[in-house]
This record gives C-alpha cells, structure tokens and sequence, in this order.
C-alpha cells in the first residue's frame, strides 16, 4: 500500500494488479513524504508568492474616485489614483510603499507603457487606492491610452539624497492547519468459521494472511480517497461524547485555500460557452497552464488523471501539433502506467489513477501535486498498525462467539506550495453552457 515505505511492511498491492499496468490504489500516499506530529491539529506556515505586481480595477482623476480617467493623454507629473482590489489574490497594495516606482500597463497591449511613484497608499479592501504621480507622459494615442492600463510592475523605492529610513513591508507566512483523524477497518472471524474452514489466525495461514491483505487494501482505498474528498472538522461525537476529528483532502484544501481557478472545469467555464472540447480545450489548457506555471514547475509535478481526460488529451493530440502523447513502454514505480503528454509547457507525466475511474464525473478529472507538495502526517510515529484481538478465548468484554482483528491508524496531510496544487475537472467533455 502507498503508506508502507519500509521493506518489513506488508505490501498490500497484488502482483495482479500491478500487471495490469494500472495505478496502485495508493498512488499518491506513496508520493508524500513523512512527519511525525505531537497533537491531533497539526500547523505550518507559507508565504505567499511575491509576485511584486498586481492588477488596477480602474483609474480616477479624483481622490473621491468618481471621475474616471478619460481617453486621452496625461501630462507627466499628474495626479492620479489607481482603484485596487485588495481582497484578489496577490494585490498590487501587498508589495508596495509611497516612493515606489511603478509601469503602468495592460494584460492586452504591451503599447502601454507609463511610468509613475507612489505617493500615498490607502488600503480599504475591495476599493483601496494608491496615489501616484506621473513620471512619464502618456502615449496620445487613443487605441492604447493609460485609461485602459489594468496591470502594474512594482519597481524598487528611490529616495533624494539624505533620505530617511524606508517604511518596512513584513511578507507575513499564512498559517494552515489540519487534523490527524483516526481511521479503522475490522475484520472479524466467528469461531464456527474457523473451526470448520481451518482457519487459523497467525501469519502463516495463508487464508488469514488474504483476509488481513483485503482488509488493509479497504483501508487504504478510503485513505486515499480521503486525500483527494476528505473533510476537514472537529466535533463531539454523540454516541461516546469523546472528540471526533475529520482530515482536509486536496479538493477541500483548493476551495479553501488555493487561488482563483486552481479548481476549475471546462464544463462550465463562459469564456468557452458552446464550443465542444475538440473546438476550445487547447485554448483553455494554454490559458490554464500559463497562469498555473507561475506556482509550480509542470514538468516536476505528478498528475493523476482519470481515463477519461486521456481520452480527451487523445482527442486535442490528433488535431494539434504541438502537443502529443506517448505511452511510456514500461511501469516505472508504484505499478504505474505513465502517459508522456508532451506540451510547449514541458512534457509532464501522466498516471491513470483507478480510483478517478470509478466515478463517470471523476474519470474527466485531472489533479496536479507540486513537487514535494504532500507530507504523510502521523501521531507519535506510529503508522498504520495491526490490532489483533487480545481478548479471543478468554471472554472479552462483548462475549462473542469469534474474533474481531482490525487495522488502525490516526494520519493527516501537510500541503506544501499550496499555490502549486490544482483540479481541473470536465478535460475532454463538451462545454455546457
């Protein structure tokens, strides 16, 4: 299984299902590296990405921001005001400080190019305002003036001669949290089974060590399961009064704290409304994959796909030269079938995860883990266990006529480069909209 990394552990992967050249059914548990924890809620910090620029929702004349600025030219040294959403990801009032130099430009029309310091910086949520004053002139042409400039570069602060001490801006690392939650899978065995099939339970019954096999196999499909759609929660469960705890899976951690649109599906994506996938799932990718290349190398991330988006990457590769996909000729680790999708981006490795498949939905889902982005929490260092029943033959607490055996196991997941994780759902099907 994906959380046994040491050769004395069980290996609970048939051969069979290696063979068939398919994904373990703990494929991503295998990538996560491990750390031991002291408590039930587990904490680590990040900063975020510095990008030192950002987006401008709009530009006024006015500090009231009630009179837009208009389509023609402005003279060097006016005043002017930029609207800015500080509540976006990454906003442009994280990087900067009064006396910072900036260029004004588009995301459209590379043309417009303005230079401009910042005199004053007012941060009011989604309407907060940077004072700037103009160090060049703008253009005088109308198809680029500065009035449609949404996007500025963050250059250092200069200071006169004799100038004071900067202001200090403190890059502050977000803090993130989850739970070690605490897993079971029972297997029990009655005493009329045992005695009539002969089984008995020690390791060197081959019929016992199968039943131990499957139940640690249920197990770590759930477990992974619970990687990709688990829950993060904590509450107080009604049967026994105790503390329950639930661990945050990579879906829940995206919509939490991913950026805008590292979850998202072509399904349902307006940009794209109408077209089938044959005729706008290139042009999403690219869009996708060039803001996504930002956050993480794509080349060094592991992309567990279902195997309907290999049909849709199928799809793209016979109508598009530049990109291509290759079957890798032989499996390369964890019983993996590796699919070469080659792409302007790099080539990035494919693996046809099984438990994508199950579901039709998921089989169009493709789930991107940054290089060294899991980490394999546990309690105590204590890993997943096997509980034999101590109390069979001697009464017990419940007095059963058998046996109850189980597996055990309290884990959670750090997500290193948060930013660098994404789902993209819906590759390969039609756009719905």
């Amino acid at each position: 299984m994906g959380f046994y990394r040491t050769p004395e552990k069980l290996e609970a992967v048939s051969p069979q299902k290696k063979a068939k050249g398919k994904a373990s059914l703990t494929a991503m548990m295998s990538k996560a590296g491990r750390e031991t924890v002291t408590d039930v809620e587990f904490n680590w910090h990040e900063k975020d990405f510095a990008t030192q620029s950002g987006s401008i929702t709009d530009i006024y004349t006015d500090e009231a921001m009630s009179s837009a600025l208009a389509t023609h030219a402005s003279a060097a040294g006016a005043t002017l005001y930029l609207k800015v959403d500080a509540t976006a990801d990454n906003p442009l009032t994280n990087y900067i400080l009064p006396g910072a130099q900036l260029l004004l430009t588009s995301s459209t029309n590379y043309r417009i190019e303005v230079r401009a310091k910042v005199v004053s910086v007012d941060r009011n949520g989604a309407s907060s305002r940077i004072r700037v004053r103009l160090l060049t002139a703008d253009s005088n042409q109308a198809a680029y003036s500065l009035s449609t400039a949404n996007f500025a570069y963050v250059m250092p602060t200069t200071f006169p001669e004799f100038g004071g001490i900067p202001k200090v801006i403190s890059y502050k690392p977000g803090r993130f949290y989850n739970y070690c939650s605490i897993k079971k899978e029972a297997m029990a065995l009655s005493r009329t089974a045992m005695k009539t099939k002969g089984i008995r339970p020690n390791d060197k019954d081959m019929n016992y060590v199968g039943m131990k096999m499957d139940a640690l196999e249920a197990l770590g499909v759930k477990m992974e399961q619970e990687l990709l759609w688990g829950a993060r929660y904590e509450e107080t469960n009604a049967e026994n009064g105790q503390l329950e705890w639930g661990s945050m899976g990579i879906d829940q951690m995206l919509t939490t704290y991913g950026y805008t649109g590292s979850k998202t599906s072509y399904k349902y994506d307006a940009t794209y409304t109408g077209q089938k996938w044959r005729e706008g799932g290139y042009a999403w990718l690219k869009a996708f994959f060039m803001t996504h290349s930002q956050y993480a190398d794509l080349e060094k991330m592991w992309h567990a796909v279902g195997n309907g988006t290999i049909l849709g990457i199928t799809e793209l590769a016979e109508t598009n030269r530049f990109i291509s996909l290759a079957q890798e000729p032989r499996d390369v680790e964890f019983g993996l079938s590796v699919r070469k999708l080659i792409t302007p981006w790099g080539v990035l490795n494919l693996f046809d995860h099984s438990l994508l498949n199950i579901n039709p939905a998921h089989q169009y889902a493709w789930y991107g883990i940054p290089e060294g982005g899991l980490t394999y929490a546990m309690i105590a260092d204590s890993d997943v266990q096997f509980l034999p029943d101590q109390n069979y033959g001697k009464g017990g607490m419940q007095h059963v006529d058998g046996r109850y055996d189980l597996w055990l196991v309290q884990n959670g997941y750090f997500f290193n480069n948060i930013k660098g994780f994404f789902h993209l759902h819906d590759v390969g099907v039609d756009n719905a909209l």
